[in-house]
């Protein structure tokens, strides 16, 4: 009797103790899921093999890029890639992978109808439970805000251009080593000509509108440049005023062509302006001048622009509405 009594105490002692298990093991379950589903929802992220093709995405990777799973699986990440993202920042991305490493960085991407947004992304190595590495593991967030934020912090808000702050730090990363060693740039100098007799004779309303449409002329010279060749790198700016800059990376030559270029556009706009003496219509003066990136100039941002502003000083001397380079003025101008 004994026996049999110690043996039910037993059994129900661990029945109890099993439910009880069963029913942890329940609640963690639960809990995993609803952890995994806030995931699914709210947190940006892919897994690719080896090779970069994605293997899972998670619902909000779908609902940011506007694509489906099915969609996204068996794809790079290409698929979402904006075209204008420089080869350098995936060549970067490889590289710091397969050394092991976990890589971070900003992106530019593109939805599936065809808008931009931006994402700050951690990469790292995925393994299975033996520790071999099998993929990658991608977590994004959403700064799309925080850029336009910043953008338009860097934009002059008349004329759309860059303004003189964007101007400073991308000169700086210019001639910082990010860029090949021995790469050679161009800066363009811009102002436009009699501008403030424009504006005592036609009035503020219209030399707004005259800064605008010069910009137009600038923006579109950029397009083209960059369109002929990517590692142009061109930018435009309003530095202030009515005075603009064009940086890019290119030769002598073809940084006279893009000045004399942004002359004739502004020139063809046929803009009156009675008090422009010779001319009759809105015209610039242009001052350029063409360098080579090196460790001897990486701290010589206001010398470079001191003898661009030089060679504009002598287009504005010698009749206006023409180009200047410091290239072919180097026995009137000081360089360094």
């Amino acid at each position: 009797m004994f026996f049999v009594t110690a043996l039910i105490v037993v059994v129900v002692y661990w029945n109890r103790r099993l439910s009880a298990e069963i029913e942890t093991r329940k609640t963690a379950n639960h809990l995993a899921q609803s952890y995994l589903e806030i995931i699914n929802r709210y947190v940006i992220t892919s897994r690719t093999d080896l090779n970069g093709i994605i293997i899972d995405v998670s619902k909000a990777f779908c609902d940011i890029s506007g694509y489906s799973r099915d969609e996204l699986i068996g794809h790079r990440h290409g698929v979402i890639r904006h075209p204008q993202t420089d080869n350098k920042v995936y060549q970067e991305l490889w590289e710091t992978l397969g050394q092991g490493r976990s890589w971070t960085g900003e992106m530019c991407n593109r939805r599936k109808d065809g808008t931009t947004y931006w994402v700050s992304a951690t990469i790292a190595a995925d393994y299975d439970q033996h520790g071999k590495k099998i993929g990658y593991i991608a977590v994004h967030q959403d700064i799309t805000d925080h850029r336009i934020v910043r953008e338009l912090s860097l934009r002059d808000p008349l004329t759309g251009l860059y303004n003189r702050r964007h101007f400073n730090e991308l000169f700086d990363k210019f001639l910082s080593c990010k860029l090949h060693y021995e790469s050679q740039a161009g800066l363009i100098l811009v102002d436009i000509d009699h501008f403030k007799k424009f504006n005592d004779t036609y009035g503020h309303q219209k030399g707004d509108t005259a800064l605008a449409q010069v910009a137009f002329c600038l923006e579109e010279i950029c397009i083209r440049l960059n369109k002929e060749a990517p590692s142009a790198q061109a930018h435009a700016f309003r530095l202030g005023g009515e005075e603009f800059a064009l940086l890019a990376l290119l030769d002598e030559k073809k940084t006279e062509d893009a000045a004399e270029m942004i002359r004739q556009q502004v020139f063809d706009l046929q803009l009156e302006h009675v008090n422009n003496e010779d001319f009759g219509v809105m015209t610039c003066s242009l001052g350029s001048y063409s360098f080579r990136v090196n460790s001897e100039h990486s701290n010589e941002v206001d010398e470079l622009f001191r003898i661009a502003d030089q060679a504009l000083y002598r287009a504005k001397e010698q009749g206006r509405n023409q180009c200047q380079s410091a290239n072919n003025q180097t026995a009137d101008i000081e360089l360094f």
